[in-house]
């Protein structure tokens, strides 16, 4: 046995089950894998930025530390762009490569050695932490810290790469041993509670709201508190919006859900609640861009408590009256307790005034969802879709007008369903990577990626991935034949040549069947039903290519314009 068998060992003791990623000279860790069959897999990607996205991916769903591997050099630095991803939306992510010997390291310097490159620091900007494994006898050590770092606190990538005599060198099982089973496998590793004077001056200020709102964030789901979300909301009487990241954390068929807020991708009635609360929980949130709107929510009217893991994220951007340093699970159990013993107020106008606006925007999203045109509009896509997609299903979406369309068109019916966004990072290329690791993580129910025909050609190789393993997975492509965002955005300054955001028409259910998946190509509103039905009933991955509308958008900024070109068109 070779160091590779310790590191797959150590693997197996921190829970993992599955591999993503391209063989290289890190050949002892794929044979340590294929000789404990039914202990770890390995699945070979194209590409190791997809091998990347389906850690991510694989980690959304099962809270487990997802495992990407690849090439030293140019392999491992492929997966920069997941490693963005994964970083700024707190996903554990585990990427290993081979390294030079010791007694080449200065040799890696332009090329000088092959694939030579300072690989490790060119992720530190990416990652939480990085490290190079010195020897053998502290490879279990440093796999355990890596493992540790990558689920503690709040969650990120990690990457370590192993010299290459070190990785060939002889292995005899027991010295050193792997270290036995971890905890630091799944996130969170560890719970944290808030100060409890923290949580009665937070109860207190909720308690005296009379138009109190909780905004989820992604460390609801990252936390996976869900019923401890709901038992607050419900003893408090609370209405909940979440974040994009936070969509799931609540079934948003429940009258406490107040939907999504977002300046680009949410929903116009759960901004209108976001802007007229006098008393703002922001929980597992940060103060990013979209859902602080600029920066300029909450206002300084607004009343603010902020409950993350992370203390750096607490007053980060906005004066914060109450701070809860807490892990969402621990921390909504603890206002749960403390909440029964304050009396709150009559809040029957502020949930007849949610209701109102949530029954106002459902009419017209409904309206939108009801045209028949052809080329197909993502609306309709979106109305079949709401019919054919369960609970247990696992929905996840490219970049850019993907996200919009599963946001504002499709709810969450139960708490905790999954969604996968890329938000980190926001870009494309992420949706059938990181699909590909949530199949992986639940073989059983439907997983459904929603992409644009930009987004999905950036990761296109992996139908071949598949095929191969045979993976069942519905993907349906909006088909505009551009960059949708890009060309309304030259519409609306002007511009008429659109320089730069078409493509050519590409036939994906073609492609689909050249890499050995079914294709269907849809290019009228009645014939759309029948495909996407067809589609829930293969047994094996398969590419619906809706030839759609590219006029169409979810952004709510540009969703007047979009009306007006279309008005525009028709006359």
């Amino acid at each position: 046995m070779l160091t590779g068998d310790l590191l797959v060992e150590s693997l197996i003791d921190h829970g993992v089950e599955v591999v993503f990623g391209i063989p290289s000279g890190h050949w002892p860790m794929y044979h340590a894998i294929h000789s404990r069959p039914g202990q770890i897999r390995h699945i070979l990607v194209r590409d190791e930025r997809n091998g990347a996205f389906a850690a991510d991916g694989y980690a959304r769903v099962t809270n487990k530390v997802g495992v990407c591997d690849g090439a030293r050099g140019p392999g491992l630095i492929k997966v920069v762009s997941g490693f963005a991803e994964a970083f700024n939306s707190s996903i554990p992510v585990l990427a290993l490569a081979d390294d030079f010997p010791g007694d080449q390291v200065h040799l890696n310097e332009r090329g000088c050695a092959a694939q030579g490159m300072d690989q490790l620091r060119t992720l530190e900007a990416v990652s939480k932490w990085t490290a190079r494994v010195p020897s053998q006898a502290k490879l279990p050590e440093i796999v355990r810290l890596a493992f540790a770092k990558a689920t503690g606190g709040r969650p990120g990538p990690v990457a370590l790469t192993i010299p290459h005599d070190v990785f060939c060198q002889e292995w005899i099982p027991g010295s050193p041993a792997s270290g036995g089973k971890s905890r630091n496998g799944a996130f969170p590793s560890w719970r944290v509670y808030p100060d409890p004077d923290d949580v009665e001056r937070a109860v207190r200020l909720l308690s005296q709201a009379h138009r109190p709102l909780i905004v989820a964030g992604g460390g609801v789901n990252i936390s996976q508190a869900h019923s401890e979300l709901r038992a607050f909301a419900e003893a408090a009487g609370i209405p909940v919006a979440t974040s994009v990241a936070g969509k799931g954390s609540i079934a948003e068929v429940s009258p406490l859900s107040a939907g999504v807020v977002g300046v680009q991708y949410g929903e116009e009635s759960a901004n209108a609640l976001y802007r007229e609360a006098d008393v703002i929980l922001l929980a597992g949130c940060k103060s990013s861009q979209q859902v602080t709107f600029a920066w300029t929510l909450p206002t300084a009217a607004q009343r603010v408590v902020h409950m993350d893991i992370d203390p750096t994220e607490i007053g980060k951007v906005f004066r914060t009256e109450v701070g809860l340093v807490a892990d969402a699970r621990a921390g909504f159990r603890s206002l749960t307790e403390a909440v029964r013993g304050f009396p709150q107020p009559d809040r029957s106008a502020w949930h007849r005034r949610t209701r109102e606006l949530k029954e106002a925007w459902e009419a017209e999203l409904a309206a939108e969802m009801s045209d028949a045109q052809s080329p197909v509009t993502p609306q309709a896509v979106m109305a079949e879709l709401r019919k054919l997609i369960g609970p247990d299903d696992v929905v996840v979406t490219d970049a850019s007008l993907s996200i919009g369309w599963v946001v504002s068109f499709l709810d969450a019916q139960v708490d905790g369903q999954k969604f996968l966004f890329p938000r980190g990072a926001a870009g494309l290329g992420f949706g059938l990577g990181a699909a590909i690791g949530a199949r992986l993580a639940r073989p059983k129910g439907n997983v459904v990626l929603l992409a644009g025909d930009g987004g999905f050609a950036y990761s296109i190789m992996e139908l071949a991935t598949l095929a191969k393993y045979g993976l069942s997975l519905v993907m349906v492509v909006l088909n505009n034949s551009c960059l949708g965002y890009n060309r309304l955005m030259e519409r609306l300054r002007g511009e008429t040549d659109f320089q730069s955001v078409s493509f050519p028409n590409v036939d994906f259910a073609q492609v689909a069947c050249g890499f050995g998946c079914t294709g269907v190509r849809v290019e009228q509103r009645e014939a759309l039903s029948r495909a996407l039905c067809h589609a829930f009933h293969v047994d094996g991955p398969v590419v619906v290519d809706v030839v759609s509308d590219g006029w169409q958008t979810p952004e709510l900024s540009l969703r007047a314009e979009a009306k007006r070109v279309q008005r525009e068109k028709a006359t």
